[in-house]
């Protein structure tokens, strides 16, 4: 080769240098998840979670970094672009440890029992959540967001006690394991009478804890919690607690009013950093939307407020304007943060500044700002406002002399100037990650909205999503994928079993199509068979915890999702009542009795089980219709709030459980039983929401 064509090279690779140093990828580049994806041009030479990095860091026998996250968390964005892009960083991390990515939205097993230890270690959670493990993955520190230096400073110490008091390190993580083995199971079998006394006092006694100024749970943060809103709304009703019911109507009412909710494009965002729901997280998650879209339908049915149906379809427009796919299935979140340039800037999408207003709304302006809190209550910062409400329309109409129809009509032309003028404005990224348990979520509220409204645009909606799952996330052997971008990993979880059998019977009650209680119960089966366990009445969270350094993790909290087991409960009594198989009642029952200790002294960590042990220990009704106008009469039934009932129709005769020797030909039969019990049956609506309402009263 010439001297001449030497230098020539030289220069080449020297001009081209910066750009590959910039293009370097790790190996998460070939994977699915949105979150890994963003994280796969950083210097740290990442792995996905998996046998390769396990046996990686057993081999070189390097401590692991384990950094879990999601798309649309704030904070993992922050870490990513201040830490993890940081060359200083990168290299202590790649020089002396094993780093694995984790999506904690695809990896919930992961996720969780690393959860379970930071928890332990630091009394508290968050994500992104930073684990350093032994080559085992046996965790020994862990942390939430750190700053660069930070960072740099633990990884420096952990590495040098490593190498230097490695006994004291492996016997800390033995200890840490030792707090995390499944406590000794209890079981309580009270009398249903004593446990119903117990659950009302423990209710009494959580009710201390909730926030009656400006509802939800009294913190400095507000989330939603949906389980917790939707079992006060039950007590409210079952136990005639009127304050439990205005608890509800004062969540809902500041949910839909404060900031945390998108008055412009609808959809609630995950949470608000203060405790009067203003300034949001602005991330939105489908399952927060999707239960509270649940919440508000039980809520409309109780009260018919036209706020809860407001919202309703609100939560609707958000859903199928921006989480809906092509394929009939729902995205997972869309994000907090908007990338302008190299710029990242949260909520920037979703506040307004007051000239911008003005401009815009014209001669609507001073209205909005009125009703919207364009002022100082509604500040956020930066001279950006936060929309939020703080008066009832009746304040608005008689301030203005307007009618209720010009109010509406002006605060709605305004909405709508505002909405199109967003079109200008750059999005932030949608994590179109598909999940099958926040999609059966999804199914159950929009069956709920069905049953409150009669609209059958939820329906329609409900039923498109379940097809999509049926016929690209469930296989012939009935094994429920996690999520159409997870890897060939074949691990399958309880969690979208136990949401999908709750979509299946939801959608029953609301289609009196059969064959759905059919699915469910096949779908029940499956999951008995694949996550039950021999030494505890509670399923497994996952189909193979070998990799994980524990292999029994069970999960039963509910947290701002119900635990898997608590809806598994849930549907083995229904599925229980619908076919009459009473081994699905006794198995309920029995995580019922394992589970009442902890219900009991920890109310508020455990909502969904006191609403599922309510169904098993006090008053709950069947009601069978047959006849030609027996769908009618359901959906009549339906829209009155019962929430410990369910329904079976048929139009014709069945040799169905429920169905079986009900149906007289030319008659409208409505029959209500409660715990095997039955009246004479009644021919009409009226009459047989008489025979449920009496709750006291034997039947």
């Amino acid at each position: 080769m010439t001297l001449k064509k030497i230098f020539f090279l030289a220069i080449t690779f020297l001009i081209s240098f910066p750009n590959f140093s910039q293009e370097r990828m790790n190996k998460l580049i070939n994977e699915k998840s949105l979150y890994l994806k963003q994280h796969s041009s950083n210097p740290v030479d990442w792995m996905p979670w998996g046998d390769d990095a396990l046996s990686l860091a057993k081999g070189q026998k390097k401590l692991m970094i384990i950094s879990v996250g999601y798309s649309s968390c704030h904070w993992c964005h922050v870490m990513e672009e201040e830490t993890f892009s940081d060359e200083e960083a990168a290299k202590i991390m790649n020089d002396k440890f094993i780093n694995v990515k984790v999506d904690r939205e695809e990896r919930p097993d992961v996720d969780e029992l690393y959860m379970k230890s930071l928890v332990l270690m630091t009394g508290s959670g968050g994500w992104p959540m930073n684990i350093i493990a032994l080559p085992d993955g046996s965790p020994i520190w862990g942390g939430t967001y750190l700053p660069k230096d930070n960072w740099i400073n633990v990884l420096n110490q952990i590495d040098e006690l490593y190498k230097t008091r490695y006994e004291d390190v492996l016997d800390y993580s033995t200890k840490l394991k030792v707090g995390l083995k499944p406590k000794e199971i209890i079981e309580n079998k009270f009398e249903s009478s004593e446990l119903l006394l117990k659950i009302k006092n423990a209710t009494k006694l959580s009710f201390n804890s909730l926030d009656i100024v400006n509802g939800g749970l009294r913190s400095f943060q507000k989330f939603h919690l949906p389980s917790m809103i939707d079992y006060y709304l039950r007590g409210g009703n079952q136990f005639e607690e009127k304050k439990y019911s205005d608890f509800v109507d004062l969540t809902l009412k500041n949910i839909s009013y404060g900031g945390i909710n998108d008055h412009i494009e609808g959809g609630l965002h995950r949470y608000t950093v203060d405790s009067i729901w203003h300034v949001p997280h602005f991330e939105k998650m489908l399952y927060d939307n999707a239960q509270m879209l649940s919440v508000y339908a039980k809520a409309y049915r109780s009260t018919k407020k036209q706020l809860y149906k407001r919202e309703i379809d609100n939560i609707f427009s958000f859903i199928e304007n921006n989480l809906s796919g092509n394929d009939g299935l729902l995205y997972s979140s869309i994000s907090a943060v908007t990338e302008i340039g190299d710029e990242k800037i949260e909520g920037d999408y979703y506040v307004w500044d007051k000239d911008v207003l003005k401009k815009v709304l014209g001669k609507n302006f001073e209205l909005f700002q009125d009703y919207f809190s364009v002022n100082k209550n509604g500040l956020w910062e930066d001279n950006k406002y936060v929309l939020k409400r703080e008066n009832d329309d009746d304040f608005f109409i008689k301030k203005y002399n307007i009618s209720v129809k010009t109010l509406y009509s002006k605060i709605l032309e305004s909405l709508e100037i505002l909405r199109k003028s967003k079109n200008d404005r750059k999005k932030p990224i949608t994590d179109t990650k598909v999940l099958t348990s926040w999609n059966s979520l999804s199914i159950v509220g929009l069956s709920e909205a069905y049953q409150s409204t009669g609209e059958k645009k939820f329906l329609d909606k409900a039923l498109k999503i379940l097809q999509a799952i049926e016929s690209k996330l469930i296989n012939d052997n009935l094994e429920v994928q996690r999520s159409l971008s997870s890897s060939d990993d074949n691990i399958i979880f309880l969690e979208d079993y136990s949401y999908l059998i709750s979509a299946y019977i939801s959608l029953y009650q609301s289609t009196f199509e059969y064959n759905l209680i059919d699915k469910a119960d096949k779908l029940i089966n499956k999951s008995l068979s694949i996550f039950n366990h021999t030494e505890s009445p509670f399923l497994r969270f996952s189909s193979d915890q070998s990799l994980l350094f524990s292999d029994n993790l069970f999960v039963n909290q509910d947290g701002v999702m119900p635990s898997a087991n608590s809806v598994m409960s849930k549907n083995l009594f229904l599925l229980s009542h619908y076919t009459g198989n009473r081994e699905y009642f006794d198995i309920g029952k029995s995580m019922i009795d394992a589970i009442t200790n902890d219900l009991i002294n920890n109310t508020l960590d455990y909502m969904n089980w006191l609403n599922v042990a309510l169904d098993y220990n006090d008053e709950f009704f069947e009601v069978v219709i047959s006849g030609k106008k027996s769908y009618q009469m359901a959906k009549e039934i339906n829209s009155s709030y019962f929430p410990n009932i369910l329904i079976a129709a048929s139009k014709k005769d069945s040799d169905k459980y429920l169905l079986k020797n009900r149906y007289i030909k030319g008659e409208n039969l409505i029959y209500v039983c409660v715990n095997n019990t039955c009246k004479f049956p009644v021919d009409n609506v009226d009459a047989a929401l008489k025979l449920i309402s009496k709750k006291d009263e034997k039947i």
